[in-house]
């Protein structure tokens, strides 16, 4: 084989390896009905454990980076932020709004209510995908209230 056919076949393979890394880097479409067979529990409990003060409420699915990432130190700001900036979470209120799986990691969207936040508040909840049990890996809150 000519060094020129060689050179012209890496260059496709890695086209194709970095296209196929793009790719995975992308939304990809998930099973919204399982992903919420776990995620819709675990996101109640969040927000009620938020409300309650309880960390090992609120850490209980958590995995070990994230009860790293977010301790009782980190909860107990939250909560204060929350407690000033959007007051109390209505019970019951989250609707869910959309799954996606980005590598190896499912995230959940969900829009929760809260009694200072007419605009309600954007929760997303990062699940692993591993072969055990889900566990959240990653936890983010928006709205206009907590962005001032």
């Amino acid at each position: 084989m000519k060094a020129s056919h060689i050179i012209i076949i890496m260059i496709f393979a890695l086209a194709f390896v970095g296209g196929a890394a793009y790719w995975l880097s992308l939304p990809q479409p998930v099973d919204e009905v399982s992903l919420r067979v776990y995620s819709d529990p675990m996101t109640e409990n969040l927000l009620l454990a938020i409300e309650s003060g309880v960390y090992s409420d609120f850490s209980r699915d958590f995995d070990d980076a994230m009860k790293n990432a977010l301790n009782q130190t980190g909860f107990q700001q939250l909560r204060l932020e929350f407690d000033s900036k959007i007051g109390d979470y209505i019970n019951g209120s989250k609707t869910f709004i959309k799954g996606e799986r980005i590598r190896e990691y499912i995230i959940a969207y969900y829009k929760a209510n809260y009694t200072n936040e007419p605009a309600g508040v954007t929760v997303k909840v990062v699940f692993t995908s591993g072969n055990g049990p889900a566990k959240i890996t990653g936890l983010w809150f928006s709205s206009p209230k907590l962005a001032s």
